[in-house]
């Protein structure tokens, strides 16, 4: 008998080491391991627990009664999650019958009416389990042992495919990071934009595995289709092209990537481009993926967007296989293509590149080329070195009227009325809010009805001093009680009314009062104060002078400044300013610069600035909006194209040199 059931426990293990070979996926092992244990054996349930990394043990496979009943129950769910747990950190099996504690130290004894058995097992530092079988109760120690014993050997079956499964995810891996690595030295071999484009479009196509794979470049605030994977040409006028780029420009907007299909819902401005491209496309699967890079003169963390990847799947969704393996691919692929655009973007940037490849084709004639690119360099620095260029220093700031008040609040208090509405007309010390503080209001009034009972008391006493006869001593003595009663009421009785002017005044302040004639700028002022506590000093709205002088205030970057000084030094004047207006921004308009800051402001947008005012025309100025952007050049004088052009590397090469 004996012999029988141990030529069963060998049938067993040899089948389950033979599923081992199999190599299926985790799932299936995991329910075809239980199942047979099950089926085999006169347990009632089994269950598998596995760790991954932290992670908490989670149930890999749960079969028989550890799927149901009272083995379900969330509590009891907890408890075999914690005594699995505990034998996986001791490394240690536990045999738990009905109430009986995995440790004695835990007093949580076993909730269930089944013996529980607990066997570990572990691969690594990071990646283990526990095996859970439910016996019926009652076993001998013995018989207990026996089923530990064959636990054992189960759960080196279980160690054994989880060294396989590791071993399969190590390759799948290094295959991955070969293939990527292989994609950036194809990608990064060259430094010609369109080259770079189709490499990143064809061998993204081969490395991702779908079925077309396009890439977008953005230049003149467009994003452009630049190359599409096995395609050496296409026309631009074409209708999925448009389509694609009209998709592009507003997924790329928004800066995140954007999968078709999705499980949430879409704004309109992606919903209405995305359905007309994948009725031209006829793609099932589709994911818009942004180039971007860390801005080099941003703050830590912007990014900025240089193109823009497609990948498409005409016959099956974009999997979440698909979206995991983009990511690195869209790091490298914006890293080239801003390089690609850097080097275009150089001053004749085409031009050497025409003539680095017709030196590659003229190899015979190599003397020839040597010369032909000397002559063109020296011909280069001779034009850069001689030719005069205006040379103009670039700010940005707001236009804003010269004459502008701000109305403060003159203590803590709550607005009780707005009579003047938003862009109004009001006059100087015309009252335009009206605020309340009931704490003066009780003040007032407590102090106006102290004095009113001091009053009557001191005409009280008046009264019957008048009526005093002084005949005896006790009418003296009564009068003169009286005198002093007298005195101290009139002194109240003005203290009293110098704290009621105070309390008036106060008041009064209450009421404020434009400083200027000019119109109300604070936009939607009702909605904005109505029934609002403000506090001491609080800036309330705003009042300017629309029809009086305008001027622009500037904001100049620090390492601007000295171009400005050099130009205020040679005496011609106030510097020359031609802005343009974000309101009008196709219209070129002249300024003086008339004030100039002598110290740097720190400015949350532009840095390190110094602050300055451009007198303007305002005759001249089409829209005056208080506070519209502009941006303006100041001109000062004239210098070399080469100084011009590359003044911020030569102040770069002598801040470098010199320090």
């Amino acid at each position: 008998m004996a012999d029988a059931v141990l030529q069963q426990i060998d049938t067993l293990l040899d089948a389950l080491a033979n599923l081992v070979k199999e190599e299926p996926d985790r799932e299936t092992f995991y329910r075809c391991l239980l199942e047979r244990l099950v089926s085999s054996t006169t347990s009632g349930g089994a269950a598998c627990w596995r760790r991954r990394g932290l992670a908490d043990l989670k149930p890999e496979a749960v079969v028989g009664c550890c799927a149901q009943g009272e083995m379900a129950d969330p509590r009891v769910a907890g408890w075999r999650r914690m005594s699995a747990a505990w034998v996986l950190d001791r490394q240690s099996a536990r045999a738990m019958g009905p109430g009986v504690p995995v440790a004695s130290d835990l007093s949580s004894p076993n909730p269930t009416n089944w013996l529980l058995l607990y066997v570990p097992w572990t691969v690594d530092e990071s990646t283990g389990g526990v095996f859970e079988l439910a016996a019926r109760p009652g076993a001998s120690a013995d018989l207990q042992n026996g089923y530990l014993r064959f636990m054992e050997a189960v759960c080196e079956i279980i160690a054994d495919y989880e060294r396989r499964a590791l071993l399969g995810e190590l390759r799948l891996v290094q295959r991955h990071w070969s293939r990527l690595d292989d994609f950036s030295r194809r990608i990064h071999a060259s430094l010609d934009l369109e080259s770079v484009a189709y490499a990143i479009a064809n061998e993204g196509l081969r490395i991702l595995s779908c079925d077309r794979v396009s890439v977008l470049v953005r230049r003149r605030r467009r994003h452009q289709v630049v190359a599409i994977s096995g395609s050496e040409s296409f026309s631009r006028r074409s209708n999925t092209v448009r389509l694609l780029e009209r998709l592009a420009e507003a997924a790329l907007a928004v800066g995140e990537p954007l999968w078709y299909p999705t499980d949430r819902e879409l704004a309109p401005q992606l919903e209405s481009p995305l359905q007309e491209y994948l009725d031209e496309s006829h793609a099932r699967g589709l994911g818009i993926l942004p180039l971007c890079i860390e801005r080099s003169d941003g703050e830590p963390g912007e990014r900025k967007i240089v193109g823009g990847l497609v990948v498409e799947r005409f016959f099956g969704p974009a999997d979440e296989a698909l979206r995991n393996m983009t990511a690195a691919l869209t790091a490298q692929s914006a890293v080239a293509i801003q390089n690609a655009l850097t080097l275009e973007r150089l001053p004749f940037g085409q031009f050497q590149r025409r003539l680095a490849a017709a030196a590659v084709a003229c190899q015979g004639r190599r003397l020839l080329g040597w010369a032909a690119g000397w002559a063109a360099l020296a011909a280069l620095m001779a034009v850069l070195a001689w030719t005069p260029a205006d040379f103009s220093v670039e700010a940005r700031g707001e236009l804003q009227p010269v004459v502008m008040r701000d109305l403060f609040a003159p203590d803590d208090a709550v607005v009780s009325e707005l009579r003047a509405q938003t862009g109004s007309r009001v006059a100087a010390q015309q009252i335009v809010l009206v605020l309340r503080k009931p704490s003066l209001e009780l003040e007032l009034k407590r102090v106006w009805g102290e004095l009113q009972t001091a009053r009557k008391r001191l005409a009280s006493v008046e009264s019957e001093q008048l009526l005093n006869r002084r005949e005896d001593e006790t009418q003296r003595k009564r009068y003169t009680e009286l005198t002093a009663q007298q005195e101290e009421l009139r002194a109240l009785v003005a203290s009293l009314q110098t704290q009621h002017e105070i309390l008036k005044h106060q008041e009064s302040e209450l009421l404020l009062r434009s400083p200027i004639d000019g119109e109300l700028l604070t936009w939607d002022a009702e909605q904005l104060l109505a029934a609002r506590p403000v506090s001491r000093g609080q800036a309330l709205v705003t009042v300017a002078d629309l029809s009086g002088p305008w001027c622009l205030e500037l904001r100049i970057p620090e390492r601007r400044i000295r171009h400005l000084a050099e130009a205020q030094a040679r005496g011609d004047g106030p510097l020359d300013v031609s802005f343009a207006l974000a309101t009008n921004p196709g219209r070129v308009l002249r300024a003086k610069l008339d004030r100039l800051a002598e110290r740097t402001e720190m400015s949350e947008l532009d840095g390190a600035v110094v602050l300055a005012t451009a007198a303007v025309d305002a005759d001249e100025i089409p829209e005056r909006v208080p506070g519209a952007t502009v941006v303006a050049r100041i001109h000062c004088g004239t210098r070399s194209l080469g100084y011009v052009w590359f003044h911020d590397l030569i102040d770069a090469l002598r801040t470098w040199i010199l320090f």
